[in-house]
């Protein structure tokens, strides 16, 4: 896998939760859902892609 794919699935998952840590600490459940209904479906679809490059590479998972 490419490394400006590696950095761009960081920056999906990071930036989000960073600005939501900083911007607003005390936030309630209400609030955050959506970011981490977002942060669920990009964690996601990256471990699909690991998955399928594991698999074109046949390695065996464990």
């Amino acid at each position: 896998m490419k490394k400006s794919t590696m950095r761009l699935a960081f920056a999906v998952v990071a930036v989000p939760a960073a600005v939501t840590g900083f911007a607003a600490p005390a936030a309630n459940a209400v609030e955050l859902a959506p970011y981490a209904h977002q942060l669920d479906k990009d964690v996601a679809a990256t471990e699909a892609e690991v998955g399928a490059v594991v698999d074109d590479l046949g390695f065996a998972a464990e």
